[in-house]
């Protein structure tokens, strides 16, 4: 899904920004889909869903509310907010939302991509899937 480079990054996190406006319709860069950890003047660090291939977060959801669509979609209506889905991605590509408990996932904001579109120095980049 995605090519990241950090040593790109500038921090000013728009592909935060659009992630959270895309899903939610307001700047909320904690529901963002993507995470970035940035302590500057260290090199900053991303967290999103890579769309591996073991998708172990599937296979230990015991409430099957997470499925392969060409991205990994969450079923909220499903989802109990166990979290083992966070615990078995092993690149920390999915977090909890904090007011919801649910996982927040990327989407590729349903194979647009806006946060390759919108990042100024091409930190993102898609990488298109065999």
């Amino acid at each position: 899904m995605f090519k990241l480079y950090s040593q790109r990054c500038t921090e000013c996190r728009i592909c935060q920004q659009i992630c959270s406006l895309e899903h939610y319709g307001y700047h909320a860069p904690k529901k963002a889909r993507i995470h970035l950890d940035a302590k500057w003047p260290k090199v900053p660090k991303f967290s999103v869903c890579i769309a591996c291939k073991k998708r172990k977060c599937i296979e230990v959801c015991p409430q099957q509310a997470l499925k392969w669509e060409g991205w990994v979609q969450v079923d909220i209506q499903l989802c109990d907010s166990c979290g083992l889905c966070v615990e078995a991605c092993q690149f920390e590509g999915i977090r909890l939302d904090e007011e919801t408990q649910k996982p927040l996932i990327c989407d590729t904001c349903q194979g647009r991509y806006l946060c390759v579109q919108w990042c100024p120095t091409q930190a993102i980049e898609r990488r298109i899937m065999p």
